[in-house]
């Protein structure tokens, strides 16, 4: 389904019963809402759960680039207003998380809850390089030209190696991202600057990302964690920067009691 948000059209998918709490899903770059098939289908009896693609990505309008960070929260605000959201759980990967974090400490009247996985609070020299570098590549290749790039950084080897199916969609997802979109999310990443949020938010905080996760690595999200009153982290053994689709059981065994408790 698509809605009217901030002067474009936004796709989103809602399951779940009337009357649940909201459960809000935020994607990371290059995917859509089609990445958390999983969590969705086991969590959606009990939940009221919203999916939506970011713009630029999946069925999701490209408004020209650059974005921001706070633009893309912006759209989660448009889209919650527009469907009656009042407060909801919310779980973001990557960039979803990021833009979950800013909306946290600026919204915390909107959220019973926030998992942020696999990201970070802050651009530092070396992550802007990352996407000045995708930049570059996609105005000259394509979004076809980063589809390996990005699969070596989202998953471990041995992931790629064993499960050509879950490699097969991820890759879809990344030819299907926009080209206006990618490079608007990636101008976003470069302009991450959120650490000084995090003291800022006071819901209940989980933050999670895989053990080999160059995007998120565990001591920046440890660090995270630390500057965030009463959160916690939890690693992902042996799982890359899209844990939920790397190691979906374990993802899973950490965020539905975490939800539940809230």
């Amino acid at each position: 389904m698509k809605i009217a948000v901030n002067g474009f059209d936004m796709n989103f998918k809602i399951e779940g019963p009337e009357g649940a709490p909201w459960l809000t899903f935020a994607n990371s770059l290059v995917t859509s809402l089609e990445m958390w098939d999983e969590q969705a289908r086991a969590l959606k009896d009990r939940y009221r759960i919203l999916r939506y693609d970011m713009r630029g990505h999946g069925k999701t309008d490209a408004p020209r680039a650059p974005y921001t960070v706070a633009e893309l929260a912006s759209d989660v605000l448009g889209l919650w207003g527009a469907l009656g959201v009042d407060r909801s759980h919310f779980v973001g990967l990557s960039l979803g998380g990021m833009i979950g974090i800013h909306l946290a400490a600026r919204h915390p009247g909107k959220f019973r809850c926030l998992v942020a996985s696999d990201c970070r609070a802050d651009a530092n020299e070396a992550y802007q390089g990352v996407f000045v570098e995708r930049i570059c590549m996609t105005r000259e290749k394509g979004m076809a030209g980063v589809v390996e790039p990005t699969l070596a950084r989202f998953f471990t080897k041995g992931f790629i190696a064993s499960n050509p199916d879950a490699v097969a969609r991820m890759s879809d997802m990344i030819r299907s991202t926009s080209v206006e979109g990618h490079i608007g999310c990636c101008e976003a990443l470069r302009g991450l600057s959120e650490g000084a949020s995090l003291p800022k938010i006071t819901m209940p905080t989980l933050y999670m990302g895989g053990e080999h996760d160059l995007g998120g690595p565990p001591d920046l999200m440890r660090a995270m964690a630390a500057a965030t009153p009463g959160a916690r982290y939890v690693m992902i053994e042996g799982a890359g920067h899209i844990s939920n689709i790397e190691a979906p059981k374990r993802y899973l065994a950490e965020i539905e009691p975490f939800l539940a408790a809230h």
